[in-house]
C-alpha cells in the first residue's frame, strides 16, 4: 500500500481537497449547462432559414451567390465550430480550475483553521506551574468559539485541581512538622538520658500524645483531601446526642486544664448526613476552644433547631477574635499573631474541614466572637432542602441570632 506524504494527510489539506471538489463540481454542472443550452440551440434550425439568397463578397470585384441549402450549410458548419471550440475551452478553463481551486481551498483552510493553530500554540506554551494563560478567542459563537471557550474551561478546572494539590501539600507538611519536630525533639532528651526513667515516662507520654494528634490531623488531611460528599450510606444522626458525645469525650480534657464542659440544647434535631464527619467537625471547634479557652471558664457544646435550620456549635469564653478577621478564619492556615490570644497560635485547617463538612451537606458555618469575650461557631444544616440561609445569616459569616451566645 503507498504510503502517502504527511501533508496529505492533514487536516488542512483534506478540508483544501474537499472545498476544491466543491467548487469543481459545481463548475463542471455550470459549465457542462452553458454547452448543453448552447449545443441545443445551435444544432436547431438555422436563423437564415427564411433567406432565399444572400450574396457573400469574397473580394472586391468578385460576388458569389449561395442559394438556401448552401446558407444553411455554412451556419450548421460555423456552428459545429463554435461548439468545438466552446468545449475546448471549458475544458481547458476546467483544467485549469481545478488546481487553482485547490491552491484557494488550501489557503481558506488555514485561514479557518488558525484559531486552531492558536489553541495548539497556547497548549504548547503552558506548563504544571503557570496555568494561567488562556485562548480567549475572540468572534461569533460557532464551532470554534465554543472549543476555545471548552478549552479555557478545562484549563480553569485543571488549574483549581493543581493549586488544590498544591495547598494540601502544604498543608500537610505543615501540619506535620511540629508534631513530628516535638517527637523527634522529645526523644532527643531522652536518649541523652537514659538512665532517668521518670523523665523516660514522661517523654513516651508526650510522644504517645503527640502521635495522636497527629493521627487526627492525618484523618482529618485526608477527609479534606477526598471531599467527602453525603453517599447513600448517610444516615439518620441526632444532633444533640452527637453535642453530648463530644462533650464526654473532652471533659477529662478539659477538666485537667479546669475547663468546664457544658452540653446545651436539646436531644434534636435529626437530620440525614455522615456522623463521622459531623463528629470530627464538631471535635475540631472542642478541640480549639479547650486549647484557647482560659482557665476556670466554660465551653458549651449544644444543637438545636431554628427558622427551618438545624444547628450545632461550640462557644467558649476564651479570648475571642476581632471582627476584622472573622472573615479569615475559616481559611487554611490562617494564624492570628496576637500576644493575647493563648500559647499556641490557632493555625491549620481545622476550621477549613468544619466548613467544608457544613457545605458538603447543604449548610453553612457562622462566628460570633469579640475580643475579651469568647467565641461560637455553629454549623447550619438545613432540615429540608431548599431552606433559605437569609434566615440565619445576612453575610454567610454572622448570624442573625446566635444559638449558643443568646441562649436561643
Amino acid at each position: 500500500m503507498p504510503k502517502w506524504p504527511g501533508w496529505s494527510r492533514s487536516i488542512r489539506f483534506r478540508m483544501a481537497l474537499q472545498y476544491s471538489l466543491a467548487l469543481f463540481t459545481l463548475a463542471v454542472l455550470v459549465v457542462g449547462a452553458i454547452n448543453l443550452v448552447l449545443s441545443r440551440t445551435l444544432a436547431g434550425n438555422p436563423v437564415t432559414e427564411d433567406v432565399t439568397v444572400r450574396r457573400v463578397t469574397s473580394e472586391p470585384g468578385t460576388a458569389i451567390f449561395l442559394d438556401e441549402s448552401a446558407v444553411t450549410a455554412l451556419e450548421r458548419l460555423a456552428n459545429e465550430e463554435a461548439i468545438d471550440r466552446l468545449r475546448a475551452t471549458s475544458l481547458l478553463s476546467l483544467g485549469v480550475l481545478f488546481p487553482a481551486s485547490l491552491l484557494i481551498g488550501w489557503l481558506i483552510a488555514g485561514r479557518m483553521l488558525r484559531p486552531v493553530d492558536r489553541i495548539t500554540a497556547v497548549a504548547r506554551d503552558i506548563h504544571s506551574s503557570d496555568l494561567s494563560r488562556r485562548i480567549d478567542l475572540a468572534g461569533p459563537p460557532d464551532e470554534l468559539q465554543r472549543l476555545a471557550d471548552t478549552f479555557d474551561a478545562m484549563l480553569d478546572r485543571i488549574e483549581t485541581g493543581i493549586e488544590d494539590q498544591r495547598r494540601f501539600i502544604q498543608d500537610t507538611s505543615h501540619e506535620l512538622r511540629n508534631p513530628l519536630a516535638t517527637m523527634a525533639m522529645t526523644l532527643d532528651v531522652a536518649l541523652d538520658n537514659p538512665a532517668d526513667r521518670t523523665g523516660l515516662e514522661e517523654s513516651a507520654r508526650l510522644v504517645r500524645r503527640t502521635l495522636d494528634r497527629t493521627g487526627r490531623t492525618v484523618d482529618e488531611l485526608m477527609r479534606f483531601a477526598r471531599r467527602e460528599l453525603p453517599s447513600p450510606s448517610d444516615g439518620p444522626v441526632d444532633l444533640g446526642a452527637l453535642a453530648r458525645d463530644v462533650v464526654e469525650e473532652f471533659r477529662v480534657t478539659a477538666e485537667g486544664r479546669a475547663i468546664r464542659m457544658r452540653h446545651v440544647g436539646t436531644l434534636g434535631p435529626t437530620i440525614r448526613a455522615d456522623r463521622s464527619s459531623l463528629h470530627a467537625a464538631v471535635a475540631n471547634l472542642a478541640t480549639n476552644a479547650v486549647r484557647l479557652a482560659p482557665r476556670g471558664s466554660a465551653v458549651c457544646c449544644g444543637a438545636g433547631r431554628m427558622d427551618g435550620w438545624a444547628w450545632v456549635g461550640v462557644c467558649d469564653e476564651g479570648p475571642g477574635i476581632d471582627p476584622a478577621d472573622h472573615r479569615f478564619v475559616f481559611q487554611r492556615n490562617w494564624r492570628k499573631d496576637s500576644s493575647d490570644l493563648a500559647a499556641e497560635p490557632r493555625t491549620g485547617i481545622g476550621l477549613s474541614i468544619v466548613r467544608h463538612v457544613a457545605e458538603a451537606g447543604g449548610g453553612l458555618v457562622t462566628v460570633t466572637s469579640e475580643p475579651g469575650v469568647g467565641s461560637s461557631f455553629v454549623m447550619w444544616l438545613p432540615l429540608v432542602e431548599g431552606s433559605d440561609p437569609s434566615l440565619v445569616t445576612g453575610d454567610g459569616i454572622h448570624p442573625l441570632r446566635d444559638p449558643l451566645f443568646d441562649g436561643v
